[in-house]
C-alpha cells in the first residue's frame, strides 16, 4: 500500500494522551497526601467514581488505537476544538471530537432496518471520521461527514483514503467542510447521526434545516442522537418530538461496553409515515 502522509498535529489538543502524568504531576506539587485530602472533601464514593471514570478513559482509548492500528488510520482521542481553524461562528457551542466505540455503534445499528442500500449516511461533527468508517461496514448508499474543524477535514480525508477493511460495504465516502448550521441536507432518504456535537442553540437550527428539507422533498429519514457527558439527549430528545413529523422507536439501553470511553444514552427518530 502506498504511505499516506498524515496531516500535520501540531494543533491538536488530545486530552486522551497524559493523563496518568498530569495526576503524577499534580501529586508532586500538593503532595502525596493529597488524595486523602480529596477523600476528605469529596467522598469516598465520589472520589471512587472519578478513580473508575479514569481508567475507563484509559482502556478505552487504549482498544481504540489498537482499532486504529489494525485498519491503518487515527481516529481516536478526546481532540479540543480551541485552537483549530473552524468554518462558521459556533466555534464557542462545539464540544471536543470524540470517537464512537465500535461495539456501541454496532449496538445503535441494530435498531435501524437492514435495508438502508437507498439511504445515505450522514454524521453531523464528523471529527476525524471514526463513525464514518464504521458505517462503510454497513450497505448505505453513500456515507457523508459534515465538519467544521479544517485540521479534523484534513485527517479524516487521509484516513478514509488509509482505511484497510475488506468487509466494507459501501465505498462513497465523503467529508463536507461545514458550519452544521449552513449545510443543505440531500434530497435522498437519510440516517443522521449526531453524537452530541454542539450546544441547544446549533442543534435547533440543524433540526429546523432537517424539517425544511423534508417538507420540500418528502423522504424516509431516521435521526440518532446518542450523549453522555453533556446529557444532552435530555434536551435533544424533547426537540426532535416537538418537530411533529418524527416518531420516537423503542430502542434498548445501551451496554457499558469496554471499549467506550462513556456509556451513550441515544434515541433514534423516524418520519411519520403519513408526513
Amino acid at each position: 500500500m502506498t504511505n499516506i502522509e498524515m496531516p500535520d498535529r501540531d494543533r491538536l489538543e488530545d486530552r486522551s494522551f497524559g493523563r496518568v502524568g498530569r495526576a503524577w504531576s499534580h501529586l508532586r506539587r500538593h503532595g502525596l497526601l493529597e488524595p486523602i485530602r480529596l477523600v476528605r472533601r469529596h467522598g469516598i464514593g465520589a472520589s471512587l467514581g472519578f478513580v473508575r471514570r479514569n481508567i475507563r478513559h484509559m482502556l478505552a482509548d487504549r482498544l481504540a488505537r489498537r482499532w486504529d492500528r489494525r485498519h491503518g488510520v487515527d481516529t481516536a482521542g478526546s481532540i479540543q476544538l480551541s485552537g483549530l481553524d473552524v468554518v462558521g461562528p459556533h466555534r464557542a457551542m462545539g464540544n471536543e471530537a470524540v470517537c464512537t466505540s465500535p461495539r456501541t455503534f454496532d449496538f445503535i445499528m441494530k435498531s435501524l432496518p437492514r435495508d438502508l442500500q437507498n439511504h445515505t449516511f450522514i454524521d453531523i461533527g464528523s471529527g476525524k471520521s471514526r463513525t464514518l468508517l464504521l458505517a462503510s461496514q454497513y450497505p448505505f448508499a453513500e456515507i457523508i461527514g459534515v465538519e467544521f474543524a479544517r485540521e479534523l477535514v484534513d485527517i479524516a480525508r487521509t484516513n478514509i483514503e488509509r482505511f484497510r477493511d475488506p468487509s466494507r460495504k459501501c465505498r462513497a465516502l465523503s467529508v463536507v467542510e461545514a458550519d452544521a448550521a449552513a449545510y443543505d441536507f440531500p434530497e435522498m432518504p437519510l440516517v443522521v447521526y449526531f453524537y452530541n456535537p454542539f450546544a441547544k442553540a446549533v442543534f435547533d437550527i440543524v433540526l429546523k434545516n432537517l424539517v425544511s428539507s423534508l417538507e420540500r422533498c418528502p423522504r424516509d429519514c431516521f435521526i440518532v442522537y446518542g450523549s453522555s457527558s453533556h446529557r444532552a439527549i435530555d434536551w435533544a430528545r424533547p426537540a426532535i418530538r416537538e418537530t411533529g413529523i418524527f416518531q420516537e422507536l423503542t430502542v434498548p439501553v445501551m451496554p457499558g461496553f469496554l471499549d467506550a470511553v462513556r456509556i451513550i444514552d441515544y434515541a433514534v427518530f423516524q418520519v411519520h409515515a403519513a408526513a
